[in-house]
């Protein structure tokens, strides 16, 4: 197996094991917030599903050489575009977006979906480029000497 294929694999199992650890924590809150006795074995298959989507879209749009070069917000776009549909059927079956949903579920879920996207547009923008441009002109200095 070539390294980059035995990255992804590393890189999938990794996520799927963090989201999956924690997608069941805050459904085991939630469940037992709501008066629920125990989170169901349908329900933690259904999370597994939504969580090894989730790690594959994330390996296969990071870590992935086609995608190298055509930048960060290309990726998360790449991701958004893959994972969100899968997550919103996913969510159906559940039971979260019960008929058509209520405007409130649906205004949580789309502005979560949002601020979290422009939180990384923001952190790529502002933090991550002012980084590179130190690295930049530090290597530039490095060379001149």
């Amino acid at each position: 197996m070539s390294y980059i294929v035995k990255r992804m694999l590393t890189v999938f199992r990794n996520a799927l094991a963090f989201s999956y650890a924690w997608t069941v924590l805050c459904a085991a809150i939630i469940v037992w917030s709501l008066g629920g006795d125990s989170v169901s074995l349908v329900l933690l298959f259904k999370l597994l599903a939504l969580c090894a989507w989730g790690s594959a879209c994330f390996s296969g749009c990071f870590f992935n050489s086609l995608f190298d070069k055509k930048g960060f917000i290309f990726c998360l776009t790449l991701f958004y575009i893959l994972f969100l549909p899968v997550e919103i059927m996913i969510y159906y079956s559940i039971g979260i977006f019960e008929g058509g949903g209520s405007p409130i579920a649906w205004m949580i879920f789309w502005s979560s979906v949002a601020s979290m996207y422009l939180t990384a547009i923001l952190i790529d923008r502002l933090i991550l480029k002012r980084r590179g441009a130190e690295y930049t002109q530090k290597l530039k200095e490095y060379n001149e000497k």
